[in-house]
């Protein structure tokens, strides 16, 4: 990620908090080789540990996955609005007893 200001990497991850796991690269440049090593060894990287957290704090844990957490949140809450509309349609139902005595 680009440090365009050259701020310390505590100052700038403060501010930008997704860097929390980004390779920080100043204007000169002078990181690039140790960046480029990282990519092309991956084992050496010191900064993966900090992109794992940083991806389940943002996107959240693998498992469930991010579908089923979805489907899970649009069925609870269908069956929410059906009992609210059960329990309007319920309520109707008595206004409506109790106005004329009988149900219509």
């Amino acid at each position: 990620m680009a440090n365009a200001n050259d701020l310390p990497d505590e100052d700038f991850r403060a501010a930008c908090t997704t860097a929390g796991g980004a390779y920080l690269l100043d204007r000169a440049c002078t990181r690039l080789p140790e960046i480029l090593d990282s990519v092309r060894e991956p084992r050496r990287d010191p900064m993966a540990p900090e992109r794992r957290v940083l991806k389940e704090c943002v996107l959240g844990q693998d498992r469930p996955t991010s579908m089923e957490r979805f489907d899970a949140a649009v069925s609870a809450l269908a069956g929410k609005a059906t009992a609210e509309q059960a329990e309007r349609l319920g309520e109707g139902l008595r206004v409506a007893v109790g106005v004329s005595g009988r149900v219509g």
